[in-house]
């Protein structure tokens, strides 16, 4: 990718915008154009109880509908999963969400995708989001903490292009050009409520409000925060 953007004299993070919005814009052709596209989501709206992983990477879950841009396997359904979700009302028992929302726009994107897990979800269906924990790794900043650092994951000595601590906090909020915000229980908590969400949940590794949803992976666990959102 840097090799194709100093030829083009752009950018990697203005380049890899510009792959996911064409991207996103060939998925949306094909949602409402494409035959077998159009013929798989009108199957997804007939049903109900569903269970579903949103940016599910290539890391699909058997059982579950696995939403991702990228096909990065037969299993998954091609969706732009930043503002939407193609689901009829209260159709889906739980969703799960790993390591997806802190790549969306906090003001745009972020609260029309939730206001649509909302409108998904059936009544006492959850929703199951994890994210970096922000509040972990500034603890770790301010006190100067190297060993609390190591216990998320950060290598020692510190990688080249992360030289310092307020370089990995940094890669928290940024990820480079990947990651749009940073979260914490609070900043989060407060974005769910906004949504309609009122029983919330500050929930641990593979423990869930609804079990099914708790399918956590493993190289996440030690810096990640996981919340459970009830729609009452």
């Amino acid at each position: 990718m840097l090799r194709l953007a100093n030829r083009l004299g752009i950018s990697r993070s203005l380049l890899w915008a510009l792959r996911t919005e064409g991207e996103a814009a060939v998925v949306r052709w094909q949602s409402r154009w494409w035959w077998p596209a159009r013929r798989r989501l009108r199957q997804l709206r007939q049903q109900r109880e569903l269970l579903v992983n949103v940016g599910s990477g290539p890391f699909v879950i058997d059982g579950f509908v696995n939403l991702e841009l990228r096909a990065y396997h037969d299993d998954v359904v091609r969706w732009d999963c930043r503002r939407s979700l193609p689901f009829t009302d209260a159709s889906c028992a739980g969703i799960r969400i790993e390591h997806f929302v802190e790549h969306l726009d906090p003001r745009d994107e972020l609260p029309a995708l939730l206001a649509d897990c909302y409108r998904s979800l059936q009544p006492g269906g959850v929703l199951r989001i994890i994210v970096p924990d922000t509040a972990r790794y500034l603890r770790a900043y301010l006190d100067d903490d190297r060993v609390a650092f190591h216990r998320l994951a950060v290598p020692d000595p510190l990688p080249d292009d992360l030289p310092t601590p307020l370089d990995i906090v940094n890669h928290v909020f940024h990820q480079w050009h990947e990651h749009r915000w940073a979260y914490d229980w609070p900043s989060l908590s407060w974005r769910l409520q906004a949504a309609g969400f009122a029983d919330l949940e500050l929930s641990t590794f593979q423990h869930s409000r609804l079990p099914a949803l708790a399918q956590d992976r493993d190289e996440h666990a030690v810096y990640s925060m996981y919340v459970d959102a009830v729609k009452t």
